[in-house]
């Protein structure tokens, strides 16, 4: 008989972050397969071009607030991109997101 599957703990502050795009840093917590669970963190004026999710995104603002076409997701606001889902992003203020995903997304 095997073990079950155990607990994973991440420390985030031991994880480097790595710049995805001109102002937006990400540091991924946790990935299996197309799954993962990443911190993002947005500059000031920080945009994400336009894109589609081939996946699911679920984000939780921890610091600051994001917008999208649809509007802004401020501190201890939640927001959910279903696949298909078509926006670009961006963070006046900057921001601290904890975001889940599942697939990828592609340029529109």
């Amino acid at each position: 008989m095997s073990d079950p599957p155990r607990s994973l703990y991440v420390q985030p502050g031991e994880r480097a972050w790595h710049e995805r795009r001109p102002g937006v840093h990400w540091k991924v917590l946790w990935e299996e397969g197309d799954r993962k669970a990443v911190l993002m963190r947005y500059d000031p004026g920080a945009t994400i071009p336009r894109h589609r999710h081939l996946g699911d995104e679920q984000i939780f603002v921890l610091e600051g607030s994001v917008s999208d076409d649809t509007g802004t997701c401020a501190r201890g606001g939640y927001a959910r991109r279903p696949p298909g889902c078509v926006h670009s992003v961006s963070s006046g203020e900057g921001a601290l997101v904890l975001a889940i995903m599942s697939g990828g997304t592609e340029p529109v």
